[in-house]
């Protein structure tokens, strides 16, 4: 099954993980660059990661298409690796099928996560980002969906199993940092139980279907349910 085979640099026995070490130089720096580039928006004056504030958003999605951007000058061209290795590979109406299922999955746990933590959205801050321009919330979701799900499932995966050759510990590690990764808008608070769970959900469907076209889909069907379907309810009250 797609879903579980292992890159062959991370089960290759003996002289073949010898004469694959050299790019694990590249894997260190690539992941270091995965599970750090959040620190980048919290220094003073790059962001102030505020949804409704033109400059944060385009700020914030430069900064995550420019990680994109070099952690595939590492897999690709430093590591010449192919794609597929990846998850990038054609979307079948199965993959399809498996993101919308997340989806569904992924809400209704969010939605019991909901019922015990205080979450920090309120009907004002939503009537706030409805005065967004659409088309501004409409590529804020598209870059998450792309840039986040490369970066945390795509590649910290797949590199961190490379490194141990155990796909569900780098999977569960990757997971750790997609979740902390949310502290800069939710806090150290109970809320992090709600990126926590999408994205165990989003983890889950990854090692599944190993497609990151799939994992995308879901991830921006459910930022669209929350930048864009909830805000256009509320302002139409």
């Amino acid at each position: 099954m797609p879903g579980t085979s292992e890159p062959m640099a991370a089960v290759a026995p003996g002289n073949d993980l010898q004469e694959a070490a050299p790019t694990k130089g590249f894997v260190l720096i690539g992941v270091a660059i995965a599970f750090g580039w959040p620190l980048v928006l919290l220094i003073p004056g790059v962001s102030g990661l505020n949804i409704t504030n033109t400059r944060d958003d385009a700020v914030n999605m430069g900064v995550k298409w420019l990680v994109v951007a070099g952690l595939c000058m590492i897999a690709f061209r430093a590591q010449r690796r192919p794609p597929f290795e990846f998850g990038i590979r054609a979307v079948r109406w199965r993959d399809v099928l498996a993101a919308i299922g997340g989806v569904i999955v992924g809400i209704a746990l969010s939605g019991v996560a909901n019922r015990t933590v205080t979450m920090p959205a309120s009907v004002d801050e939503l009537q706030e980002i409805a005065a967004v321009s659409v088309s501004l919330r409409v590529a804020l979701v598209v870059t998450a969906g792309i840039c986040e799900e490369f970066i945390y499932r795509s590649f910290a995966i797949e590199e961190l199993t490379f490194l141990t050759g155990k796909r569900w510990l780098s999977a569960a590690v990757a997971w750790v940092f997609f979740t902390v990764g949310h502290i800069r808008l939710y806090d150290l608070s109970t809320a992090l139980i709600v990126p926590g769970t999408l994205g165990a959900v989003l983890t889950a469907l990854y090692l599944w279907r190993r497609n990151l076209a799939s994992c995308a889909l879901m991830h921006a069907i459910v930022d669209a349910m929350f930048i864009l379907v909830l805000p256009a309810l509320v302002k139409t009250v």
